[in-house]
């Protein structure tokens, strides 16, 4: 994961989540590389992988606060 840009980021964990395809491991592995990245990220790139989030259900704390 740590080759995307943010924007690959938040496209990907999107896909997932239009499909409702929640596997933990691999949205947790997003968040993971994403959470340095937030100061990179556009205003689209952080609120499709906020909804993305929402939508599986998953929270990850220290995304959250870094947001």
């Amino acid at each position: 994961m740590g080759d995307f840009v943010p924007q690959g980021l938040a496209n990907l964990v999107w896909a997932f989540a239009t499909l409702l395809f929640a596997d933990a491991p691999l949205v947790a592995a997003i968040a993971h590389a994403a959470t340095p990245r937030l100061p990179e990220f556009t205003a689209q790139n952080l609120s499709n992988t906020t909804w993305a989030f929402a939508t599986l259900h998953f929270l990850h704390v220290p995304f959250m606060a870094a947001l």
